[in-house]
């Protein structure tokens, strides 16, 4: 007796999906016609585990903005409101803080006396957005000059401030992109102190936030594609754009936000529930098959039912790999890009 004609007469259809099969008998499998099959083709390709999570729609986190002079808290950006460069986000004593476009925070005092640095570049590119610079022979660099301290004037005539020429901690707030003011942390009238907060911010755009394990960082790295479905079924995409680490009810847990590639997130109203697809590559350039091609043997291990060209089928013995889904590594000498195995329905 052959191995092969051996494995099939011990085999039994392994319950692999969860529904029950019945096993095979030695005389239907080489006898059994094509039309008796249900097949799928034997591929290579990356196997990817996709896990589904939870998410709503927002603005993703909010970040507190904190005062850098004392003094009585006079305006505030209305809630929900969009900061743009040039605008103020909040006044002291009636002196506004206006947002200006940069990485890097502000951190000093700027005039005449300071040191070159990024922030003396940033607070002359914004000024020239904003069109302060016009007559002016300014360069944009990070070094500090005479027509620097001349566009910062002419900037601060037009906020209606002392025209001092320099740029104190506290008048500017720089943030890569455009502000939306999330909520109010302090009242109008109080009296704050340098390190106070005063509100928080977030993204302009609707985002999608998920909350997952610390320890499923895996899944969501900065950059990585996630699949969103919407509360009316609407398939869509996005793209993981930040993750942090926050404390809920005192247990660590890891906050991703995710970016939509297009605008059908905007039409959600706020808090939204959005079904979050994020893969994982399990196996990279195996062999796989549907999870329901794998029988049991009863010498123990797994075989799969090919599909032989004459219309016969035999079992072949598979090793089996990595589970993702509804699909399985496999490898073995017998099995090959290409070949039909039978299926349980």
């Amino acid at each position: 007796m052959t191995t092969s004609r051996r494995i099939a007469g011990l085999a039994v259809v392994l319950v692999v999906s969860l529904a029950a099969c019945s096993a095979p008998s030695g005389a239907a499998d080489p006898s059994a016609t094509p039309a008796a099959f249900t097949t799928r083709t034997v591929a290579r390709t990356d196997l990817v585990s996709t896990t589904t999570a939870s998410g709503e729609v927002g603005h993703g986190t909010a970040t507190a903005v904190a005062a850098r002079v004392p003094g009585t808290l006079t305006w505030l950006a209305p809630v929900g409101s969009t900061v743009a460069n040039g605008r103020p986000v909040y006044a002291v004593d009636a002196r506004p803080v206006v947002r200006l476009p940069g990485a890097s925070p502000a951190w000093r005092d700027l005039g005449p006396a300071s040191d070159d640095g990024i922030d003396v570049r940033q607070l002359e590119q914004a000024l020239t957005d904003l069109g302060h610079t016009a007559g002016l022979d300014l360069t944009v660099d990070e070094d500090w000059t005479s027509v620097t301290s001349a566009v910062v004037r002419r900037w601060q005539k037009s906020l209606g401030v002392a025209a001092t020429g320099t740029v104190r901690l506290g008048d500017v707030m720089f943030t890569p992109q455009d502000v939306r003011i999330d909520e109010h942390l302090a009242d109008l009238g109080a009296l704050i102190e340098p390190g106070a907060p005063v509100l928080s911010v977030g993204a302009t755009q609707r985002l999608i936030t998920v909350a997952l394990r610390t320890s499923q960082a895996a899944l969501a790295p900065v950059g990585a594609t996630a699949s969103l479905t919407l509360p009316d079924g609407t398939a869509t995409a996005g793209t993981v754009t930040a993750t942090a680490v926050v404390t809920v009810d005192e247990q660590p847990q890891l906050r991703v936000t995710i970016t939509p590639t297009d605008a059908l997130v905007d039409g959600l109203v706020e808090g939204a529930p959005v079904e979050v697809g994020l893969d994982q590559t399990v196996a990279t350039d195996v062999l796989v098959v549907p999870v329901t091609a794998l029988v049991a043997l009863a010498d123990g291990g797994y075989g799969v039912q090919k599909v032989l060209a004459d219309g016969t089928s035999q079992y072949v013995t598979v090793t089996t790999g990595a589970f993702a889904g509804t699909s399985v590594e496999v490898s073995g000498d017998d099995v090959a890009v290409g070949d039909e195995v039978v299926v349980s329905p």
